[in-house]
């Protein structure tokens, strides 16, 4: 019955295992996504500054300067928010391969139990059959030793 125990929480820890994968994954898109933003809105304003810096007029261009200059610090701000992102995604791809590891590792003790299992039962589906053969063999040779 200890094996059966073991089996069954097995399956919880395989059932675990699957949520904390997909709730890494999910979290990973996540990042993903919040990096595809930041990438999207460094783009928008670079489009944007170019287009600016192309149409300014001579009135215009005593600010392009610190327009520049606040373009600069709007796309340094958003590369340190892109690395820490990437920190975060690292990590949690890190903790998903760990998770993945663990949950090969386990399924393949979970075959073994369950293989145990199977053997153990069929040992003694065996022993039940050995019992009632020899029963049965003791039973005819008493009824024709009494018989004779």
């Amino acid at each position: 019955m200890a094996a059966r125990d073991r089996l069954a929480a097995l399956k919880l820890i395989e059932r675990i295992g699957r949520h904390e994968m997909q709730s890494i994954g999910t979290r990973l898109a996540t990042l993903r996504a919040e990096q595809s933003q930041i990438d999207a809105k460094s783009q928008a304003l670079t489009d944007r500054t170019m287009r600016e810096a192309e149409e300014s007029t001579a009135e215009t261009r005593a600010y392009l300067p610190a327009y520049l200059h606040s373009v600069q610090a709007s796309q340094a701000a958003w590369a340190e928010d892109r690395a820490a992102l990437e920190e975060t995604a690292a990590q949690a791809e890190t903790e998903l391969y760990a998770a993945f590891r663990t949950s090969k590792t386990n399924e393949a003790v979970l075959a073994q139990v369950s293989r145990t299992i199977d053997i153990d039962a069929a040992r003694a589906e065996t022993a039940a059959m050995d019992d009632a053969a020899r029963t049965l063999f003791m039973a005819q040779r008493r009824l024709l030793k009494s018989s004779s």
